[in-house]
């Protein structure tokens, strides 16, 4: 987006409002944008953290609205859309209740699918349908504020796309899981090392789970879970920035018809996330 913090946050704003929505002046989208738009915040200030976490919700709802077009009108949009108006402005003071970023990761995870082109896109049960060379899939989503919550979300997942009757994918946001404080990046050691950081965790995440997961899920048309990961980082020359991470886990097994489906979709849905690289093509 060719747009400065301060204009993006203006953006989602009047998008908000064009959808008849009034957001309060004490909302976390209203405080982040009063902060990005007063000029350069000193560490000090108390606008600071909402700031910085703007870094991660303005650019997440920045690239939504410029996906959204085709789905104005849906009633379903529209209530994700109000629910984006809730929650505290930082994430680890809703550990229990989150509707506006969990209305947030889903609207996300549509506007992927609608940069890839995969259309339609849908906000339909599990949580967000698409299409990849004439066949739909399904997405269930999931933020997980803490790992003790795995079994109980992935099993509900699970169901919702057993429910659906078409194949589909569980995404987990696993952010506030695996940084329960969260702690942006600022060490230089740590930050030069931020993609071995976040690839471990994924890893280590799916190493633990995935004989659970396969139990978890059997029977019910998961094709994979991916896990997003998204940090906050201060950069060289000390600039902040957003970081993400996403690590699949196929959950085929050895079925023949399913796995096609797994890479059909996985090949179409990884092109829409914004700024991708792809380290599996590295490797």
């Amino acid at each position: 987006m060719r747009r400065t913090r301060g204009e993006n946050a203006t953006s989602v704003i009047d998008q908000v409002r064009a959808l008849g929505l009034n957001p309060h002046p004490s909302s976390r989208l209203m405080r982040m944008r009063r902060a990005l738009n007063r000029g350069p915040v000193p560490f000090e200030h108390p606008d600071f953290p909402a700031a910085l976490e703007a870094e991660r919700d303005m650019q997440h709802l920045g690239f939504i609205f410029n996906q959204v077009n085709a789905h104005r009108d849906s009633p379903r949009f529209q209530k994700l859309a109000k629910d984006l108006l809730s929650d505290s402005v930082l994430p680890q003071d809703n550990r229990e209740q989150s509707p506006g970023r969990d209305a947030q990761f889903e609207l996300y995870l549509a506007a992927i699918c609608q940069n890839a082109g995969l259309l339609p896109v849908d906000y339909a049960e599990p949580d967000v349908t698409c299409v990849v060379e004439g066949a739909t899939f399904g997405i269930a989503a999931k933020r997980i504020k803490s790992l003790a919550q795995v079994k109980h979300h992935i099993r509900k997942a699970a169901n919702q796309i057993g429910k659906s009757q078409i194949p589909g994918v569980i995404a987990l946001d696993l952010s506030l899981a695996w940084n329960r404080s969260n702690a942006p990046i600022i060490s230089r050691i740590q930050s030069q090392m931020y993609l071995m950081i976040l690839e471990a965790q994924g890893r280590q995440f799916f190493d633990k789970h995935h004989e659970d997961i396969y139990r978890w899920i059997a029977g019910k048309g998961v094709l994979a879970v991916v896990a997003f990961n998204f940090r906050i980082r201060l950069r060289q020359e000390d600039h902040w920035g957003l970081d993400g991470m996403t690590t699949w886990l196929s959950t085929t097994g050895g079925d023949e018809q399913a796995q096609p489906d797994y890479r059909k979709f996985y090949d179409g849905f990884w092109k829409g996330i914004p700024n991708v690289k792809d380290l599996e093509a590295e490797d």
